[in-house]
């Protein structure tokens, strides 16, 4: 089991847009419902902290381009500090989302450590920037953001874009059919490395998990955060997100990759998002999800032994 693992609960929803009858979206309540289903007890962290929940504005404001852009990027600056305590110790953040709008504060809190690359596993790309799209969700634009290919507002806080370079970034997950290859062909022009969902069924655990040690052992970097959304997993399994897709992964490849992944000491931390509780009438959904997740994480090595971040 990795050890010294420090919970973050982030719970933000202001990455995503309302319901079509205005409701807000219920990601912010995954924390406190993996608590309730023994994910916090079985994995037995060292500390948990529970950042204050964002007000999510009642009117629609687009903040050059982004939605709620303005009140996410002084949302993001609080988890950046929260994360960076953690790694300050040392420790292993373990961020629970929330939606994916979490990557800019969890990335930002690398960039004021050195130099970091990121693992994203998820259905979407989420590559959206005024150059692609005029208006957009920060859960759809997350990754351009980090990257530095968004708005300014949460791409430069701190005068510190790109937070994580694009040849340094591989996301996993997406579909090959999804309508919009444009914006997936526009990440790997950008030199992002882009593994769809089917690319690992036509390769095989065997072959993806090998390409995956080898992605972690680029030179240039001082460690990798991984960044988890729920919707790689395939729809049929995962209906409990904002937008479940087919042709995902299963409970058991995820684990594989997962355990592959955490294995490695160049994994200095993790995002877990987009899972949304209020969707998951009996708890069915969200408690397969944490016991996949607390197997991911068992027989590890102690990966904050060799914690490459301490006191940059």
């Amino acid at each position: 089991m990795v050890k010294d693992i420090h919970i973050i609960h982030a719970p933000v929803n202001l990455g995503l847009s309302r319901h079509a009858n205005g409701k807000e979206r219920g990601c912010d309540k995954l924390p406190d419902a993996l608590k309730m289903v023994g994910f916090h007890s079985t994995l037995d962290p060292t500390a948990t902290k529970i950042l204050p929940k964002p007000t999510y504005p009642e009117e629609k404001v687009y903040n050059d381009g982004a939605l709620n852009g303005n009140v996410l990027a002084s949302f993001s600056i609080d988890l950046a500090d929260a994360v960076e305590e953690v790694l300050d110790t040392k420790g292993f953040p373990l961020v629970l989302g929330g939606d994916c709008s979490i990557l800019v504060g969890s990335t930002l809190a690398l960039a004021r450590k050195g130099r970091f690359g990121l693992i994203h596993l998820d259905a979407h790309p989420d590559y959206y920037h005024r150059g692609n799209k005029e208006y957009a969700v920060v859960g759809g634009m997350a990754l351009a953001i980090i990257t530095g290919k968004g708005t300014d507002i949460l791409s430069n806080l701190e005068n510190r874009k790109p937070y994580v370079k694009s040849k340094h970034v591989l996301t996993l997950g997406y579909r090959e059919s999804d309508p919009e290859q444009d914006i997936i062909a526009e990440a790997e022009m950008d030199e992002i490395s882009c593994w769809s969902a089917e690319y690992v069924m036509r390769e095989g655990l065997d072959k993806t998990t090998e390409h995956l040690n080898d992605f972690v052992k680029h030179e240039g970097v001082d460690g990798y955060w991984l960044h988890l959304d729920a919707d790689v997993l395939d729809g049929s399994i995962m209906p409990c997100v904002d937008c479940p897709e087919p042709n995902g992964l299963q409970f058991s490849e995820l684990k594989v990759l997962l355990k592959t992944i955490l294995q490695s000491h160049k994994i200095i931390g993790m995002n877990v998002t987009i899972l949304d509780p209020e969707l998951d009438n009996n708890n069915e959904v969200t408690k397969a999800f944490s016991d996949m997740l607390i197997e991911a994480f068992k027989e590890n090595k102690d990966i904050t032994q060799n914690n490459p971040v301490g006191n940059k």
